[in-house]
């Protein structure tokens, strides 16, 4: 009998020790996510972000998943943060095992780019970006990873992931330090709540007449508003396909986007 009663107790218990850890795997917390899967690859640690089932509920079409990637080690007490938004056919893969270190984080990865420390947010969408939906994501990796410096948040993105940029930055730019849009069409409605805003945006010349055209027009309007932080690159002879193998040659990227600062 004294038997029976030791194994009850110590089932009962494993089950409350375990509640916890599959809530919090479900993404069921109380508002601050939750991370797992961790893995290292040079100085940083990749981690599966879930948004607390409540709050992913509201997303429209932005996936309640994220990759997360932090330094192991760093001297800094307050990190920037970049966010990184994919194309049109980011959203139908599995972020825990596929394309896990490449994109923006190999880039972080490579000899000289690794004195530029920061945490790295790559968020997945089934369909279009929505600004409202990666502002609900964002608060909570902001709740839940306090040395993040909200001075210094940047977004980074192509294609679909370059609109997505700039809607997310038309809607709140007094959220960002800095954004990369490229190879995108920008909407001009709201281009005077951006003047302030330093801007780097890039397009192939052989990109599509709407993107080629639009990208310069972009410039021209936020400058005759009066901004000085707006600038652009045009590639030769690159298109839509190839453009982003041309970003990836430029020099000064991360120089140019960890210089800016909202303080």
């Amino acid at each position: 009998m004294n038997f029976l009663k030791l194994f009850v107790l110590l089932a009962v218990s494993s089950c409350l020790l375990l509640a916890p850890l599959a809530e919090a795997q479900n993404g069921k917390g109380k508002g601050k996510g939750s991370l797992r899967s961790a893995e290292v690859r040079g100085n940083y640690r990749a981690e599966i972000f879930t948004a607390p089932a409540e709050i992913a509920d509201t997303f429209e079409s932005l996936m309640p998943r994220a990759m997360l990637y932090q330094p192991v080690k760093t001297d800094q007490k307050k990190l920037p943060l970049l966010i990184s938004l994919h194309g049109s056919g980011g959203g139908q893969r599995d972020i825990e095992k596929k394309g896990k270190w490449t994109g923006t984080i190999r880039s972080l990865l490579d000899p000289e780019n690794q004195k530029f420390q920061c945490l790295l947010l790559v968020p997945q969408s089934k369909g279009t970006w929505h600004p409202a939906s990666l502002e609900k994501m964002l608060t909570v990796v902001l709740k839940a990873h306090p040395e993040v410096d909200t001075n210094r948040i940047y977004c980074i993105g192509y294609s679909m992931g370059g609109k997505g940029t700039w809607e997310w930055a038309m809607h709140q730019p007094d959220r960002f330090a800095a954004i990369m849009p490229k190879g995108f069409i920008p909407d001009l409605s709201k281009a005077e709540e951006m003047v302030e805003l330093p801007i780097w945006a890039m397009v192939g010349d052989k990109d599509s007449k709407a993107r080629v055209e639009g990208i310069p027009a972009m410039e021209k309007k936020l400058k005759e508003l009066g901004s000085t932080q707006v600038k652009i690159t045009v590639f030769p002879g690159e298109n839509h396909s190839s453009t982003p193998g041309a970003v990836k040659k430029l020099e000064g990227l991360y120089e140019w986007m960890f210089s800016h600062s909202k303080k």
